[in-house]
């Protein structure tokens, strides 16, 4: 049984197998600028707290490595098609997100945009409500995703 996990270890370390370590690399220091509203801090607290993962480190200062300025942050929620009752049959959510990136002097304007239509039960405004959060969580995640990639990509 040793000589089975002694001949397996050499194998893996004789190839070169090592696990992933993000750790090594420099972390790109950000700075975030945005109007004090709910959502842009909703946005902020989710980059955050994916900001390892991301392999940023949030900073203070305008002279950072990467800058990013929210434009304009919205959510938009309305009842679309009627059911033969004339109740509201689906809700609608449309999430966009504009700012700018900026990095070593190049800028770039970025713009995210979704558009979910769900069930709308009239019966249970409560689990309309959850629904219209988890939309706006997944949309806050996508965002931050993208502007990871597209930042990285400059």
């Amino acid at each position: 049984m040793k000589f089975l996990i002694v001949l397996i270890s050499f194998i893996l370390f004789s190839c070169g197998f090592s696990p992933i370590d993000s750790s090594k690399r420099k972390p790109f220091e950000v700075f975030i600028s945005y109007d004090d509203t709910l959502l842009n801090n909703q946005f902020v607290n989710e980059m955050r707290k994916k900001g390892s993962f991301l392999n940023f480190q949030f900073s203070n200062s305008k002279d950072a490595d990467l800058n990013i300025r929210i434009l304009e942050h919205t959510i938009t929620k309305y009842t679309g098609a009627k059911d033969r009752n004339f109740f509201a049959a689906t809700g609608t959510i449309d999430y966009e997100i504009s700012m700018q990136i900026s990095k070593l002097g190049k800028s770039e304007e970025f713009n995210f945009r979704s558009s979910e239509i769900f069930p709308y039960d009239t019966n249970k405004i409560l689990s309309n409500e959850k629904k219209m959060e988890d939309l706006n969580a997944l949309d806050l995640e996508q965002a931050v995703k993208i502007i990871a990639g597209s930042a990285r990509s400059m």
